[in-house]
């Protein structure tokens, strides 16, 4: 008798490993970390301030106006008390050296600054008087000043100024100058250098004028 064959074997079914769940942790945004939060505890009450006063702007025009006039009005006397110049320097005067509550002898360089542009030959004799060997006045206006030496003074820039261990003060004005020619206008300019002091009677004079140099002639 011919046995049936035996069936195959089937291999004992494995069980299906369950998927892993992968666990991943919020990230905190920038505004949730410790230091955002106490930075904007601190904040907070600023911008709500700021935000009640716009508010409060808004709703009282004419009380805002008025008070804004009256810081700025404040602000600006305070300003002309302590420099005695107004906002942006308007009023300031180059010439006032500022040298312990005086001009510094400013006012006697001004003075002998547009006596020689104007050639005036007298004041600057009687502005050199105290000093030991002072320049020549007529020599002096036949080469720098208007009417003599056919040149014209643009502008006067004080540009330094030095109070020494003596008390006397160190000064230096540059002069733009400007010349016709035939060949048309040039510039060039000058710079002279000043010594002031204080007198015992309370005033200033000169004690040195010499001119450092003159450059030109530059572009025109």
């Amino acid at each position: 008798m011919i046995g049936s064959p035996s069936p195959t074997q089937q291999p004992p079914e494995q069980p299906t490993p369950e998927p892993k769940k992968i666990t991943s942790t919020p990230r905190r945004r920038t505004g949730e970390t410790p230091v955002a939060r106490f930075i904007k505890r601190l904040l907070r009450p600023l911008f709500k301030g700021l935000y009640y006063l716009l508010r409060a702007f808004r709703n009282h025009k004419l009380v805002s106006l008025l008070a804004i006039l009256l810081i700025l009005g404040s602000a600006t006397a305070v300003n002309y008390y302590k420099t005695g110049y107004l906002p942006f320097s308007i009023g300031k005067d180059q010439f006032d050296f500022n040298v312990h509550g005086t001009s510094g002898g400013g006012d006697q360089v001004r003075n002998w600054l547009y006596a020689l542009r104007d050639g005036n030959v007298t004041t600057l004799a009687v502005l050199d008087r105290f000093m030991s060997q002072p320049p020549d006045p007529q020599t002096l206006v036949d080469q720098y000043s208007q009417p003599k030496a056919h040149l014209t003074w643009k502008t006067i820039n004080v540009v330094g100024v030095q109070q020494e261990a003596d008390t006397s003060v160190d000064s230096f004005v540059e002069v733009d100058l400007a010349a016709s020619g035939p060949g048309g206008t040039t510039s060039e300019y000058a710079l002279f250098h000043f010594v002031t002091a204080a007198s015992q009677t309370g005033g200033t004079f000169l004690l040195v004028t010499a001119v450092v140099q003159i450059r030109g002639p530059l572009a025109p």
